[in-house]
């Protein structure tokens, strides 16, 4: 391929592998890549029908002023997507207007850009093969450009018009300089210090609003989740699936929800407390219950589902953040001020410590005894189904059976069948709704019976996942449940909804399932690696050097099998890379550079009466053979092939005159080969 043409080629594909990664991002849609990709083919058509016309260089410059300045003003959601928009318009301009080498190498640099802004908002394991694509044509497109470069000086565009091609010499060059540029990236990304946390975005992805999970939740909002299959986080417990029989009914606690007005649930901001991280890393939530309850630790990764609520099993004791600061309230529920795009913490908790947080005050007891105008009718059910209980836990046991149990039944079709509230309609009428009906409705109950209660949206335990030994929690999983103070103790947990809870063995596929896991895997230890990560492994490389077993890393113990899959692949690479450039030599000398055009010519016609070089043949040798077998075409014949030497084997290019006797050989090869002359037929 003629190296002006190769160029071009690799700008295109730099571009292309800077839009993808744009898409990525979710910076640009797929109308956006439609119209990127019609406006590369359209650019490679006009390639050489273009015709200087600085009146229209200049309408397109302002085109796209206007265009950039309305889209900042009214259209952008933020100005980093209008920027980013002007930077593929500039791109475009960049290569409709391209002329020369250089032109066309500062559209690709411009492309480097786009990998830039999109590393901000990406988090897809796809950004790895994008990264490796843009890595190996930016390589091949700054290698032709430097050649094409060296030979405009020397030539002018004739020097560029007879540039050597990229044969496969330039491929196995391009690969070399592609696997050596990864691995020293990849070297870079892990010793070069952090300087801020890999997941603060430029803009908050927050297109998905998590209802449930705000100040004010109406009855219902939990529903409009639970047919999502979106992945809301993914909680690693470590050392497989927690059992069954100790974990059967394992949540993630978000928010506690109090003051109820007959159709929403509100809480109050004011209870939350500050606190600083202290010395030791770890903010202290609750304190560790004096009895009962199971250990277990949590590594949690939450996508952006735009709450600020921090997702743990009840109770948490201790929490583990990257931010400074998080806040707490008096019912154990954890938040952080400013969340990031995506959120890593580490929470431990004492799973089924029951009754837990002790007895109320009487300013908090009437806050968890709020009740609305409610019917009669609550209080009168209450009473009959608590019956003669002898205790709060025993009444509200009864009113957990009652609800649990037909004719109550779970669905998410919550039509309106008649006037009456909400609630009552439910209770009383309909008897089919979501989990936030039945957890509303044993708080009413509990309340009219003078037991404080509250409500508690969260979700439930998830699917297993055991390729990466995690929880594979999706906002289908979604669920409310109820806290209630029972005989001045503590609190209990009470779930009155006939919900089905998530099988731990999961129903998704296994392929999927490994590639969350991969992509947990790439978050963790490419997007996620922090100071903290830094200075624990260069900890643990400094212990080991003191052993005296050097290659035994025990401080690299938190790195689970799958993380040493980014080091494999790194001595696949160079090894990869080794070898490809000890072929570099051979492979240039037999591929590289590519044969003349012209002496392409007189084999051609050479070939029209039977003479044709053999495999084992140079070109003096054939040149000699034609002019025993053909006298005629000897002459001719010897002026190109010393012609082709000079250009293939010495770099030379021919001037005018060299250029003007070729030709006349040819010609003298090509009516010879014609007219079928005595002298020249025969082989």
């Amino acid at each position: 391929m003629p190296a002006l043409a190769a160029l071009r080629l690799a700008v295109y594909l730099t571009v292309a592998a800077g839009v993808a990664a744009l898409h990525l991002g979710g910076l640009v849609g797929a109308v956006g890549i439609g119209l990127f990709g019609a406006a590369l083919l359209l650019g490679w058509w006009l390639r050489d029908r273009r015709q200087e016309t600085p009146g229209l260089l200049r309408a397109l410059v302002i085109a796209i002023a206007l265009v950039a300045g309305l889209d900042l003003l009214y259209f952008a959601e933020s100005a980093f997507d209008g920027f980013v928009r002007l930077l593929v318009l500039l791109v475009l301009l960049r290569l409709f207007t391209a002329r020369t080498p250089r032109a066309l190498r500062d559209a690709g640099l411009l492309a480097f850009f786009m990998l830039v802004a999109s590393t901000a908002v990406t988090f897809s394991l796809g950004f790895l093969f994008v990264f490796v694509a843009f890595v190996a044509a930016g390589v091949a497109m700054l290698i032709l450009a430097q050649d094409l470069a060296e030979a405009e000086r020397a030539g002018g565009e004739t020097g560029v018009a007879r540039a050597p091609g990229a044969g496969r010499g330039f491929v196995a060059l391009g690969l070399a300089a592609s696997a050596a540029s990864l691995l020293v990236t990849l070297a870079l990304f892990f010793v070069i210090p952090r300087v801020g946390e890999a997941t603060l975005a430029l803009r908050q992805p927050l297109r998905r609003m998590l209802i449930g999970f705000t100040d004010r939740v109406e009855l219902g909002a939990i529903g409009e989740l639970e047919t999502d299959d979106t992945v809301a986080m993914r909680v690693e417990v470590g050392g497989g699936p927690p059992p069954a029989e100790a974990f059967a009914h394992l949540r993630w606690r978000g928010i506690t929800l109090e003051r109820f007005d007959g159709r929403a649930w509100t809480t109050e901001r004011p209870r939350r407390v500050a606190f600083r991280r202290p010395t030791t890393g770890a903010f202290e939530v609750w304190p560790e219950p004096r009895e009962g309850g199971v250990p277990l630790r949590q590594a949690v990764f939450l996508e952006p589902i735009g709450t600020d609520a921090v997702f743990a099993a009840p109770h948490a004791v201790r929490a583990w953040f990257r931010s400074v600061s998080a806040l707490v309230d008096d019912s154990g529920a954890i938040a952080v001020p400013v969340p990031s795009a995506r959120l890593q913490y580490t929470v431990e908790s004492h799973v089924g410590a029951e009754p837990w947080g002790g007895p109320l005050g009487g300013g908090e007891r009437s806050r968890y005894l709020q009740l609305p105008p409610l019917s009669p009718r609550f209080a009168a059910l209450a009473q009959q189904v608590a019956g003669e209980a002898g205790t709060d836990a025993a009444a509200a046991a009864a009113l957990v059976r009652y609800l649990s149990r037909p004719p109550f039944r779970y669905t998410l079709t919550l039509e309106r069948a008649t006037a009456l509230d909400p609630l009552e309609e439910f209770v009383f009428v309909r008897r089919a709704g979501n989990c936030e009906y039945f957890a509303a409705a044993l708080v009413v109950m509990l309340r009219t019976l003078g037991i404080p209660a509250r409500m508690v949206n969260g979700f439930q335990r998830g699917e297993w996942n055991p390729y990466g030994g995690y929880f594979l929690v999706r906002m289908g999983d979604a669920h409310s449940w109820v806290e209630a103070h029972v005989d001045g103790r503590g609190w209990i947990t009470l779930d009155p909804s006939p919900r089905e809870p998530p099988d731990a063995g999961g129903g998704s596929a296994r392929v999927s399932l490994w590639l969350d896991a991969l992509r947990v895997r790439w978050y963790r230890y490419i997007v996620s690696w922090s100071r903290q990560d830094q200075v624990q492994v260069a900890a643990a490389i400094g212990r080991a050097a003191l052993t005296s077993s050097p290659w035994r890393l025990p401080g690299l113990s938190w790195i689970p099998a799958s993380g040493l899959v980014l080091p494999a692949m790194a001595v696949v690479a160079g090894v990869f890379g080794w070898l490809a450039w000890r072929r570099i030599g051979p492979l240039t000398r037999a591929g590289a550079p590519p044969v003349p055009r012209f002496y392409r010519r007189a084999l051609r016609a050479l070939a029209r009466r039977g003479l044709r070089p053999a495999p084992e043949e140079t070109a003096r040798e054939f040149a000699r053979r034609v002019a025993q077998t053909a006298p005629a075409l000897g002459g001719p014949l010897a002026r190109v092939t010393e012609a082709y030497e000079a250009v293939r084997f010495g770099a030379a290019i021919l001037d005018g005159r060299g250029a003007a006797e070729v030709d006349g050989a040819l010609r003298v090869l090509a009516s010879g080969a014609v007219r079928g002359n005595g002298a020249a037929t025969g082989a």
